[in-house]
């Protein structure tokens, strides 16, 4: 959890705000507008929510399994957005280089967590030796210290 936390999630925040100047660059206001300024925030949440979750949540097959949609979603709505965007301007490759991190990026933290709830991701699949949990519920107190800012 500690490298979601201090690694993966800080990488993406970089990513983001690099994506950010490459559209700045490329006067997105006046180019492709709001509607791919919405598809931007469509794809926020179809990551933020299942980082949300990986936080917060008790991690079962249910989790895996949303945040495994979940990134199939955004790579649906990535391919839109950049089908869309490429109509209306330039999309330079920087941008497209920093897109594929924005892609791998979630693709890292699944992996993560499943690596560390590896039974719960076979169940999923109907293997493995435990059952699948699909109760939703707070993380244990345990995982409380690494909620904390190491600071």
């Amino acid at each position: 959890m500690i490298i979601l936390m201090y690694f993966i999630l800080p990488l993406w925040l970089v990513a983001g705000f690099a994506d950010w100047l490459c559209h700045r660059a490329s006067h997105i206001e006046t180019t492709s507008g709001a509607k791919e300024s919405m598809l931007h925030l469509l794809m926020f949440a179809e990551v933020g929510f299942p980082l949300l979750a990986a936080m917060f949540l008790d991690i079962n097959g249910l989790i895996i399994a949303f945040m495994i949609v979940m990134f199939f979603v955004h790579e649906a709505t990535a391919l839109w957005d950049v089908s869309y965007a490429t109509t209306f301007r330039t999309v330079t490759p920087i941008e497209q280089h920093i897109h594929s991190f924005l892609e791998i990026i979630p693709l890292m933290a699944i992996v993560s967590v499943v690596s560390l709830h590896w039974q719960q991701f076979l169940a999923v699949f109907g293997a493995g030796s435990e059952t699948l949990r699909t109760d939703v519920s707070w993380k244990p107190d345990r995982y409380r210290s690494f909620m904390s800012p190491p600071f």
